[in-house]
């Protein structure tokens, strides 16, 4: 199997960007359940909607963390290969391949 570095730092950028948005979308998750709770006083869905949005919360943070490790996997895994591609070829050519 043969992995591509550039595919791969490619895909490490994209789940860079990916990590670096979700705080963003977090935090538009709790503006719009305070939003919609504060628009239904006295109703028990008020105090639902912040419980749901405290849930997805957590979930959205742990799913940028979950993007920011497989970025760095990612750009790991690339420079590995490239490294063993480099060794490869130095043991090669000092074999007089």
């Amino acid at each position: 199997m043969r992995a591509d570095p550039a595919v791969l730092r490619a895909a490490s950028a994209g789940a860079r960007e990916i990590a670096a948005d979700l705080p963003r979308l977090t935090d538009r998750v709790a503006e719009s359940a305070r939003a919609a709770a504060a628009g239904c006083p006295g109703f028990a869905t008020a105090a639902a909607l912040v419980d749901v949005a405290t849930a997805w919360q957590a979930r959205l943070v742990a799913a940028g963390g979950s993007f920011a490790r497989t970025a760095d996997n990612l750009a790991a895994t690339a420079q590995r290969d490239e490294q063993t591609d480099r060794t490869a070829a130095a043991a090669f050519d000092a074999a007089g391949g």
